[in-house]
């Protein structure tokens, strides 16, 4: 019998017919990728940002579980995307990882293109992020920069607060320091260098490498010169000079500014 007919005789007999939903819709899902760590801003310089570059994927309601794919792509000209991870959102969340290294752990060179594509889940279509564009630059390559230098130069409201709390942890680490022989908050370049040079002792560097860093205009070209012992000698010097261990990104700008 044709639903019409049904409907028809229904009516005329005062019965009220209920037609069931599908048995497999699902709630429709609301889905959000942002990146997030230091490559937010677009960009990751060696031993001036860290390798905490992340795409995270947000669903709604958190019950769902969503498959998603992290792609890639190296040619922003021509992209060719390829997968580079994947895994299933829990509790509504899914974090990936985009490291700043290649496979023989290299710092990338260029531009690099990231999207997410969540799959197709029931009623809920699939998803695909827009492009995050992060420009890789090597040590090397900062070091030659010149506008990228000053761009790294320039103190955020954040970077000043930072350095003044800095400059209050030194000036009450020398108050309590016999040793110090100096109660000036701004470094003179003597003073850096001695700190270079008991840094560069304590993690027994080599003296013509130790005197190319003291040589270095800027913090970016200290770390080309310092290579992979950028994050030893960072430790040290912020130790010896303010006594608490930091990484180079906040660090260098303070020790050579």
């Amino acid at each position: 019998m044709k639903l019409r007919t049904l409907t028809v005789l229904a009516g005329a007999l005062g019965l009220l017919i209920t037609v069931p939903s599908p048995v497999n819709a699902a709630a429709k899902q609301t889905v959000k990728v942002y990146m997030t760590g230091d490559c937010a801003d677009g960009q990751a310089v060696e031993g001036v940002d860290e390798d905490d570059c992340e795409l995270t994927v947000n669903v709604t309601p958190k019950t769902s579980r969503r498959s998603a794919v992290l792609e890639v792509a190296y040619d922003s000209d021509e992209p060719e995307w390829e997968e580079l991870d994947a895994g299933k959102t829990k509790k509504g969340r899914l974090v990936f990882d985009a490291p700043a290294v290649d496979e023989d752990d290299y710092w990338m060179d260029g531009v690099v293109l990231y999207r997410v594509t969540v799959k197709k889940s029931g009623v809920n279509k699939k998803f695909v992020s827009r492009t995050y564009k992060v420009a890789y630059t090597s040590a090397d390559a900062a070091a030659n920069d010149e506008d990228l230098l000053e761009d790294l130069e320039e103190e955020t409201p954040e970077e000043e607060e930072f350095n003044e709390q800095m400059d209050r942890a030194q000036e009450n680490n020398e108050k309590f320091n016999p040793q110090s022989g100096n109660n000036s908050t701004t470094q003179p370049i003597g003073d850096r260098v001695g700190k270079i040079n008991q840094a560069c002792g304590s993690i027994g560097m080599a003296k013509t490498k130790c005197d190319s860093v003291v040589a270095a205009r800027n913090g970016v070209e200290a770390l080309s010169v310092l290579g992979g012992d950028a994050d030893r000698f960072c430790r040290a010097v912020s130790r010896i000079a303010m006594g608490v261990e930091m990484q180079c990104k906040d660090v260098m700008p303070k020790l050579f500014g």
